[in-house]
């Protein structure tokens, strides 16, 4: 499996993202950016605003379509193994696994997939946040720990210069909390913004792909560009950690390699108590080893 440079660890430890260039090439940006456009037309996993009442933050409901059905507006949809064999083939995907493997060990699962359209919209705010909802937010790691969950963000249109829906980033805020309004709504957000100072708009081409981890604080930007910024988002998480998408093995495991079933929850026996809590005996085999055909 490939390996982080000094240089990327060091960036890691300090600022907690990484910038990986060229991942997917264009033919692979392409594809994607169209799967996006058909699948919002496809039944799926949306936030639910039509009954004037909002879900909590973070929940979703199944609906027939997005509510937004302009290839250019916005779309967030979860869950998206079932509409290609490409998104299911991106789980343990080189060189992006390899280093969540490095980062993460090897006792983790894949917990959610997201694809999210943000158009342009110079009117839009931005925000941040952390990722996991609350109790991860309040969690903090020791420097030399692995995280509890990370997300690799796929690029699939160019980010050149900043307000461009860029992913805006708090360097360092992986290790120490960022205050946030404990008085305020249910679930508040930070009352950092992606104005405030020590934020960073990251900028990148389609293709590209930033890795961090769910304790980063982060958010988008306002998109003064005139144009759609896509990106697709896979999460992984430690074993232990209860997954985002599903509630058991999801069905597509049946499509998958043993090394991408076993990252699907698949441990090669029936569930029992002590299960995902101690890992499976050829764990690390399965994990860093080569991905045969399922």
């Amino acid at each position: 499996m490939k390996e982080l440079s000094a240089e990327q660890r060091r960036q890691w430890k300090t600022d907690g993202y990484l910038h990986l260039e060229g991942v997917l090439d264009a033919d692979q940006v392409a594809f994607f950016a169209n799967e996006m456009d058909r699948i919002r037309r496809l039944p799926g996993w949306e936030p639910d605003r039509r009954q004037g009442k909002e879900l909590p933050i973070g929940h979703y409901a199944w609906l027939d379509h997005a509510r937004d059905l302009d290839p250019a507006g916005f779309m967030d949809r979860r869950d998206l193994l079932s509409y290609h064999q490409a998104f299911i083939d991106l789980i343990d995907a080189a060189p992006v696994f390899d280093y969540v493997v490095e980062i993460m060990g090897p006792n983790i699962l894949l917990s959610m997939t997201q694809a999210i359209t943000r158009p342009a919209d110079p009117q839009f705010p931005g925000y941040t946040h952390t990722d996991g909802g609350e109790s991860l937010r309040l969690t903090r790691l020791a420097e030399s720990s692995p995280p509890v969950a990370l997300k690799a963000m796929y690029l699939l249109s160019d980010v050149p210069r900043e307000n461009c829906g860029n992913l805006t980033v708090f360097p360092g805020s992986h290790l120490r909390q960022i205050p946030f309004n404990e008085d305020g709504p249910k679930y508040p957000q930070s009352r950092m913004t992606p104005y405030s100072p020590g934020a960073a708009q990251l900028t990148g081409a389609a293709g590209d792909v930033y890795l961090f981890p769910h304790a980063l604080w982060h958010g988008p930007s306002r998109n003064e560009s005139g144009n759609a910024r896509k990106v697709l988002l896979y999460n992984y998480c430690q074993l232990w950690v209860r997954c985002y998408d599903y509630d058991a093995i999801p069905p597509e495991a049946q499509r998958a390699t043993p090394r991408q079933r076993r990252l699907l929850g698949d441990l090669g026996y029936d569930f029992r108590p002590g299960s995902y809590f101690y890992v499976p005996n050829d764990q690390t085999e399965v994990i860093r080893g080569a991905n045969p055909a399922g």
